[in-house]
């Protein structure tokens, strides 16, 4: 924690601060003493587009019965809203930001806070003054203290009004400064106070800051980015209560004072843990801490958006309209104003951006902690610029909202329109008029005050109380009548109330406190444990109670706020407390708990790492894990320590975690003594799979002997596929003298094609690029991509390919944009002179772009996209935009998931399409590295070090040493490549962009099919209880039963159909049954298609076969990926290998949604698994094979996660014998 001193200085000082350089655009100009309300703000919106009249707009907001809303104030009198808070006379104050321009902020225009009031109850603010109108980059306000709180980067600054006049007292007083002024939207934002008296804010990820009091030196300030912060308004104390997320827009506090904030783009609610590491950009998910192994995870059970997407609390959001409209959430809101319906108390609202909507999620406790269930949405608002910013509720306890009024978002490109902007009250009935001055209460009133229904007073009351204190007034009778609160408080919410208040105004003796950590209530429990650790004085409660806490404690509250406050013990000392928790067995399934107990428990480990070795049994499989990695990061001779350890275990899920852990480390290369490598070229050949991976993984880590024995089983094709592609990888990673050689193999024996290939890029030689044009007539489609990816990565061979172009022997059309945007790369004018001969241009002027989007905008009118064929707009999406972009839970997540964005705008789509360098986010624009033989990488550098750089490009990741490294320019170029609709015909255009436009469900390929699941209840199935249950569309495997059994629908026994599904798997094992016999107890035997991990997928079953039975052998594993087989009728099968297991696989996503399709004809069996067809099965045994029979779902027990839906049927004629 930094202490900083206030620094009360006047603008010029500050602009020639010597912390940021551009201070020359700062935002805090003055505050005007003399204000006229002159402002004229220029609009940048086309001069033809306007919003409705507010008039109009209030009638388009619907909300549940009984509730009214009303116009509170409008244009002229407001605009661009961006912030709102109550002051303690129950006013409105406003922030307008007119500096914002669409993505970024601009310093030609001024800010300014209005505050308003309703002097009638009818709900409208009638009674306006401008407070302040000299601001510039206004994102926050908040009240306290005598004044006015403000964000507005690069500043934290405080504008005084300490005697209540609505006139600034003087210049503002800059409590921080170095928040980042290029953040754009991502920038520092909101605030709000919390229950602990702290000033709560929030920032995002785009840019980071460096933040500190004013005359810090860089070493003194705190560097931030994606978090939630809190600054002590009399201590000045400033620090990160966690990080992670995007960016945070949003953030309350329940009814026991837990918090709670929103973000976009990821899920959207998160729990506000102090210590927490959060998720962040799926693909930019390092955290700063290099020794945070695991970033913990939302509490969400369900997204906002169609994404399809799977969590991991197994939730699924199946559209956007149905769901929550989009991933772009403002502002955060938990309802307890004690005038509205108790069902409405303590529900989160959050306004849903691109869904033009209020979101409804319930907060409710479980196993883990927290959960947000999704609500139905609390208002739906037909006018496309509805932009709600802000919510509060007041001491009426309604609810005030804002509406930037705009339509655009963050991503703004075509203007803003500053002249609008709308506050609309929301009220349980008629609006009231409630009068309320707490700034002349006395201390009793305000004691008072913490017990109302309404968190309004609560909140206003304990900060007023904390600024006497702070002032220097006598409080010890309000401690006494707070104390006596606190004693006869009947609820847990009271008693919190009362220890906060006592808290804030430094009355909290420790021994009342202490007290609190045998509550019966969890909450009192949990928070006692914070405040013990915000005071300093958790090292000094008694070390037997807080053991006792740690091994007996179950509640997953406590835990956490265990794990959470024992870091402010210093190393050494909290050694004993955190092992204690760390050994409760009812926390090891949490896995946010784990997550959160390491990052308390790791300096530990690296201070004394045989003690925590020696407690490896003690502790959960995954701490285990992280132990042993952290132990072999720390120093070379600990990795001899941990192979004494392996030596003495004896069963191969131990060897596997040791050497998970050892593989795990971030380490460049091991070094083993000869009896260790002895002992890990023993484990490349161990029967048990697990062993093997992680052993060669290993050997791929020492190099030298060890791993040069394992060449072998890289060409022997009984090698299971993830050993071979370990061996290949760190061939490539340690430029074997036999790669070029082996890769060369690989590509003519067609095994493991497109690995070789990739592999390919990293060898100079011709002969390899020989292999590869004298085999590329008989590669697959997405093996010749990966080829062109070779042949595009050097000057050489992009030479040899143009020359057979121009021959006609490869066709141009072979080449993706993105491909076309590598050759460019190159800098090779000729190249690019003769590519664009064959190919056509890939980047024209920005007159050509916008008259080309002009273009597509009148081509695609509504009745022209109605008309398209979405499913050949998914595969359009899956060829051309799948491999950088996610939609609908398929794709990859190089750039942006667009199933949450603003996608049903057809301009923003087609702006973002045709000319994508427009604004490019960091994160998204390309680097170029050039190997120092001539080797040409284009992608995103996702991770930076001093041994080297990680680049994910369109179709892998790619690690190269620094000392490879000879050129690394990073662009200002969009990693997504001009062109991408160029090559595509009028029709093409239009059903790629419905199928981004759509909801994600096609119904016009699936004509003639019945649905068997109504996606809401089990209805038409039977399974075993508690085995099975229905979450948002699925049928989903609990994972509680330990034995396997199966789901059967009870609707038909059908014999030759095609049978359509998705299905998810997560975890263990499970499978689809057709033509199966019921045996009862929910156990069926007949087909079935593996459903597993990627390396089983493929396989067809015969389930429940006796291991004595006479065809066991045989039909046991009938066929496997790849595979057609013909089971004969003397019990002896065919087998013809169609396609390399490999290759068939590589298009089955695990832990991601995939469609299947089976299909029964006769006595032949196909599957197909994301259209790709895994293996055939003919059954010509009379006595073995099924023509009819049950369709059942598998959970093989044990903890199987596994879903499925979208099942659907279509009954066929039985084929004709003729």
């Amino acid at each position: 924690m930094k202490r900083l001193i206030m620094s009360e200085c006047v603008p010029q000082r500050f602009f020639m601060s010597r912390a940021y350089g551009t201070l020359l655009s700062v935002l805090l100009l003055a505050c005007s003493m003399t204000l006229a309300d002159d402002l004229i703000p220029v609009n940048t919106q086309a001069v033809d587009e306007h919003p409705l009249p507010p008039e109009q707009a209030v009638k388009r907001l619907r909300v549940p019965t009984g509730f009214q809303v009303t116009l509170a104030a409008a244009e002229p009198d407001v605009r661009q809203p961006i912030a709102i808070t109550f002051d303690d006379r129950g006013r409105l104050w406003v922030a307008e930001s007119y500096s914002y321009n669409g993505s970024s902020f601009t310093d030609e225009t001024n800010d300014r806070i209005l505050i308003f009031e309703d002097t009638t109850g009818d709900g409208i603010l009638n009674k306006r003054h401008v407070f302040c109108d000299r601001l510039t980059h206004l994102t926050g306000l908040e009240i306290g203290f005598g004044g006015v709180w403000i964000t507005a980067p690069p500043c934290l600054s405080f504008i005084p009004d300490r005697d209540h006049d609505d006139v600034p007292d003087g210049p503002p007083i800059i409590h921080l400064d170095g928040w980042n002024v290029n953040a754009e939207h991502n920038n520092v934002n909101g605030l709000e106070w919390g229950p602990d008296g702290w000033l709560y804010g929030r920032h995002g990820i785009k840019q980071p800051s460096l933040v500190g009091k004013p005359d810090f030196n860089n070493e003194e300030r705190v560097e931030l980015s994606c978090c939630i912060w809190r600054y002590h308004p009399t201590s000045n104390d400033f620090e990160i209560v966690n990080d992670g997320t995007i960016n945070p827009w949003g953030l309350d506090f329940d009814e026991h004072g837990h918090g709670f904030f929103s973000t976009s783009v990821v899920e959207h609610l998160w729990p506000l843990i102090p210590g927490a590491h959060y998720e962040r950009w799926k693909e930019r998910n390092d955290h700063p801490n290099p020794y945070a192994y695991e970033l913990m995870t939302s509490m969400c059970d369900h997204v906002h958006w169609a994404s399809r997407m799977f969590d991991k609390q197994s939730r699924v959001a199946e559209g956007n309209a149905a769901h929550g409209g989009g991933h772009s959430h403002c502002d955060a809101m938990i309802y307890l104003g004690g005038h509205w319906p108790n069902e409405y108390r303590g529900a989160m609202l959050m306004s849903n951006i691109h869904g033009r909507r209020i979101n409804c999620d319930r907060l409710v406790q479980d196993e883990h902690g927290f959960r947000a269930i999704h609500d139905e949405d609390f208002m739906l608002v037909d006018d496309p610029w509805f932009r709600a910013v802000s919510m509060e509720y007041g001491p009426d306890g309604d609810v005030y909202l804002t509406d930037w009024s705009d339509n655009g978002e963050c991503h703004d490109r075509d203007g803003v329109h500053r002249t609008s902007g709308r506050v609309y009250k929301i009220s349980w009935g008629r609006p009231r008029l409630v009068s309320v001055n707490l700034i002349e209460s006395t201390n009793e009133e305000l004691i008072a005050n913490l017990s109302n229904a309404n968190q309004w007073y609560v909140r206003h009351s304990q900060r007023i109380l904390q600024e006497r204190a702070a002032a220097g007034d006598d409080m010890r009778a309000a401690i006494r009548q707070i104390e006596q609160m606190c004693d006869e408080a009947k609820t847990p919410a009271l008693r919190l109330r009362a220890l906060w208040a006592l808290h804030s105004i430094d009355g909290l003796r420790k021994e009342r406190l202490t007290a609190q950590l045998k509550h019966e209530s969890e909450h009192v429990r949990s928070w006692a444990l914070r405040l013990l650790a915000d005071r300093e004085q958790l090292g000094s409660v008694d070390p037997q109670l807080l053991k006792t806490i740690a091994l007996s404690d179950s509640s997953p509250l406590v835990q956490l706020s265990f794990a959470s406050s024992i870091r402010k013990l210093s190393v050494g000392n909290r050694q004993p407390f955190i092992l204690s928790l760390a050994r409760q067995r009812s926390g090891w399934d949490n896995a946010n708990l784990q997550r959160m107990i390491w990052y308390a428990i790791e300096p530990e480990v690296a201070a004394d790492p045989v003690r925590f070795l020696n407690q490896r049994s003690n502790v959960s499989p995954l701490l285990q894990r992280w132990i042993i990695r952290r132990v072999c990061e720390k120093t070379a001779p600990s990795t001899e320590l941990l192979f004494t350890q392996i030596s003495r275990e004896a069963s191969p899920k131990q060897i596997v975690a040791y050497l998970d852990g050892i593989n795990d480390a971030s380490v460049e290369s091991i070094e083993l003594t000869e009896e260790s490598e002895l002992k890990v070229n023993e484990w490349t050949r161990h029967t048990n799979a697990n062993v093997r991976l992680a052993s060669i993984r290993l050997a791929v880590k020492v190099g030298g002997d060890i791993f040069r024995s394992l060449r072998p089983l890289l060409h022997d094709h009984a090698t299971d596929p993830k050993t071979a592609e370990a061996i290949l990888s760190g061939m490539v990673q340690h430029q074997t003298d036999s790669l070029s050689q082996d890769v060369k193999a690989l590509i003519q024996t067609r095994h493991l094609t497109v690995q070789a290939l990739r592999a390919a890029a990293s060898v100079k030689d011709a002969t390899v690029i020989d292999t590869i044009l004298a085999t590329y007539g008989d590669l697959t489609d997405y093996e010749r991509s990966a080829a062109i990816d070779v042949l595009v990565s050097r000057k050489s061979s992009v030479k040899r390919l143009l020359s057979l172009m121009e021959q006609d022997a490869i066709p141009a059309s072979d080449l993706s944009a993105a491909q076309v945007q590598q050759v460019n790369a190159l800098r090779d004018r000729t190249l690019s002179q003769r590519l664009e001969k064959l190919w056509g241009s890939v980047r024209s002027s920005s007159a050509d772009r916008t008259a080309r989007i002009r273009k597509l905008e009148s081509q695609l009118s509504s009745d022209f996209l109605r008309e398209a064929d979405l499913a050949a707009g998914r595969a359009l999406f899956a060829e051309s935009c799948g491999k950088c972009h996610k939609l609908f839970g398929k794709g990859t997540t190089l750039g942006p998931d667009l199933t949450g964005s603003q996608r049903g705008n057809l301009n923003y789509l087609l702006s973002n399409i045709i000319d994508p360098g427009a604004a490019v986010p960091a994160d998204f624009r390309m680097s170029v590295i050039v190997t120092v033989d001539g080797r040409v990488v284009s992608g995103v550098i996702t991770k930076q070090s001093k041994s080297g750089v990680t680049v994910r490009t369109a179709n892998e990741t790619i690690h190269i040493q620094q000392d490879d490294i000879d050129v690394l320019r990073k662009t200002s170029t969009s990693i997504m490549p001009d062109g991408l609709v160029d090559k595509l015909s009028k029709e093409q255009t239009r059903d790629l962009i419905a199928w981004i436009m759509s909801d994600g469900a096609i119904g016009a390929e699936e004509t003639g099919f019945v649905s068997i699941f109504n996606g809401k209840d089990l209805k038409g199935w039977n399974g075993k209880p508690q085995a099975w249950e229905v979450r948002e569309g699925a049928i989903w495997c609990t994972g509680k039963s330990k034995e396997k059994n199966w789901l059967i629908w009870r609707g038909a026994e059908p014999s030759d159909f095609v049978l359509r599904m998705e299905f998810l798997w997560d975890q263990g094992n499970s499978g689809v049954q057709v033509r199966s016999d019921d045996l009862g107890s929910w156990m069926v035997s007949g087909y079935q298609v593996e459903v597993a991990e990627q390396d089983v997928m493929g396989l067809w079953h015969h389930s429940l076969l006796d291991n004595d039975h006479p065809r066991k052998g045989v039909r046991h594993l009938m066929a496997t990926a790849g595979q057609s087989v013909v089971l004969k009728s003397d019990g002896t099968k065919d087998v013809r290998r169609e396609a390399d297991a490999n290759r068939v696989r590589q298009g089955f996503r695990e832990h991601g949604w995939n469609e299947l399709e089976i299909i029964a004809s006769g006595d032949k069996l196909v599957q197909k698994i994301n259209g790709v067809v895994f293996a055939v099965v003919t059954d010509q045994d009379p006595k073995m094979s099924r023509q009819k029979g049950f369709i059942a779902i598998q959970d093989h027990g044990k903890g199987c996660r596994v879903a499925f839906r979208n099942i659907r049927i279509q009954e066929m004629d039985a084929p004709s014998s003729e």
